[in-house]
């Protein structure tokens, strides 16, 4: 097994005892200074995030982030404590899984809402990074809800393995919504095949499952639209987001994707296709979804 642990939250609980009786923006400032400060590259890689976007990271963090922080505090606490339990079994179900072993940091941390998981590179290497803040805010904190998360962003490590890319090249490759539902839908699908069954962690509610199935074709024919004409998906990721009042509808899309791959490859095989055969083999699916509603 070859992984570390960065671990911040200590400092940061040490920055939050003496920033949360202060104003937001000091809290934000001293976040950025005192906490952040100590991880230069932990804190260009959340600004970056958000500069990529096109969005202000401080309006986000002054309006979403750290007007929750306090309330949040009990859930963040529990989060870290389990991550910390929970990652060095995870690791190992994850590496048998694959019969190799990966060279993976992870970084546990309170940022500005990146992301309750984040595959990507620190100092070097293929990193997780966990924002503590997300996974509170999601309640994700419990120990089987962590696993499931964890298991998902070291999929998208493996897959970077596979690709042959760097987390940079990767996520430039993911810029093509056909290979962003190709990526997501193989995290969740490797979460789903190492777990041993199918747990959407990712469900708002007891409807949303049901949903995705019956509005598939829906979903399959609106992506595809945006996909041809070069617009945005955002609205198919993430928890801020949604399509028809449903979030996190690409990750089901996705996940079904791989599992029509699986009719003719296997996981290794469907981890390094070519950036041709992806946009290939996605359109057919969707095009399939959408001529059999």
């Amino acid at each position: 097994m070859v992984y570390s642990l960065v671990d911040t939250y200590p400092l940061f609980r040490k920055y939050w005892n003496r920033a949360r009786i202060r104003s937001i923006d000091d809290q934000i400032e001293l976040w950025e200074k005192d906490y952040m400060g100590n991880y230069p590259e932990l804190l260009k890689l959340q600004i970056e995030n958000y500069r990529n976007l096109g969005i202000d990271w401080r309006k986000v963090a002054k309006e979403r982030v750290f007007p929750e922080l306090n309330d949040l505090l009990p859930y963040i606490e529990e989060a870290w404590q389990n991550l910390r339990g929970i990652i060095p079994e995870t690791f190992e179900k994850f590496i048998k899984f694959w019969g190799r072993d990966f060279d993976v940091v992870f970084v546990l941390y309170v940022g500005i809402g990146c992301g309750a998981g984040w595959a990507s590179e620190y100092n070097g290497r293929y990193a997780v990074l966990h924002g503590l803040e997300n996974i509170a805010e999601l309640k994700w904190h419990k120990p089987e809800a962590l696993e499931r998360l964890v298991l998902h962003e070291l999929s998208h490590i493996a897959h970077m393995v596979f690709q042959g890319t760097s987390p940079r090249e990767f996520e430039e490759l993911e810029a093509d919504p056909f290979f962003l539902l190709y990526s997501e839908g193989f995290a969740t699908r490797c979460e789903h095949l190492i777990i041993g069954k199918e747990t959407w962690l990712i469900a708002p509610d007891s409807t949303w499952l049901k949903w995705c199935k019956s509005n598939i074709a829906f979903l399959a024919s609106e992506y595809l639209r945006r996909a041809e004409e070069k617009r945005p998906v955002n609205e198919f990721f993430g928890s801020w987001l949604n399509i028809e009042g449903k979030s996190q509808t690409g990750y089901y899309l996705g996940h079904e994707f791989i599992k029509y791959l699986e009719n003719q490859m296997n996981p290794k095989e469907i981890a390094t296709m070519n950036s041709r055969d992806i946009r290939i083999y996605a359109k057919k699916f969707l095009e399939n979804l959408i001529s059999n509603q």
